[in-house]
């Protein structure tokens, strides 16, 4: 459990290199959401099998965490906590990997992790079609952004269209057959993202 203000997070923690860690953010709370989600264990094999310390946790109002669902607001301050958590045992440039609502509290949460010298962020299927980026920072750095072919939440040019109006432009990579579930492509996510860790 990692503290949070009053509340405290429902968390698990897959040991590797402590200086080398992510955290992992799950979809949206309302809809089903949480840390046992396939996509958020698809990234958490991707670190672990790159040596890093994964860690995934449940956003307030998932799970065992306490609180409720905050619509991003508090779920911002999950996030920073379950980074400093990772910093605290020895992360050095933690890595944020965020999928679909996990995404968009990520890009949003971009100025709090930027002051905790978090890496240039994973984006997986960041839900431009049903939720606003107005509110993201231009200057957040995305180092990597996948989503699926056939994403109708999330969908390619939507992402590619988020990208472009970045500080630092990124377009996305697109895994083929995939929607915005992943299912039966686990594996194709697990390994474009250790592709993309073993670049780092």
């Amino acid at each position: 459990m990692i503290p949070c203000g009053g509340i405290e997070l429902e968390a698990v923690l897959r040991p590797g290199d402590p200086a080398r860690a992510g955290v992992v953010c799950h979809p949206h709370t309302l809809y089903g959401g949480n840390m046992h989600n396939n996509v958020v264990e698809a990234a958490v094999e991707a670190l672990a099998l790159a040596g890093w310390t994964a860690l995934r946790f449940n956003f307030r109002g998932a799970g065992r965490s306490g609180g409720r669902f905050e619509d991003g607001r508090g779920e911002k301050e999950d996030l920073a906590a379950a980074l400093s958590f990772l910093i605290d045992r020895g992360a050095v440039r933690p890595l944020v990997v965020g999928y679909s609502f996990g995404a968009w509290v990520a890009a949003m949460a971009w100025p709090v992790l930027q002051n905790l010298a978090a890496r240039p962020l994973v984006l997986i299927a960041p839900p431009a079609a049903f939720m606003s980026f107005d509110g993201m920072p231009r200057d957040a750095e995305i180092g990597l952004m996948i989503c699926g072919e056939h994403d109708d939440v999330g969908p390619p040019h939507l992402a590619e269209e988020l990208g472009s109006q970045m500080s630092h432009p990124v377009k996305p990579e697109v895994i083929r057959g995939a929607d915005h579930f992943f299912g039966g492509r686990e594996t194709a996510l697990t390994e474009r993202i250790g592709e993309y860790l073993a670049g780092l």
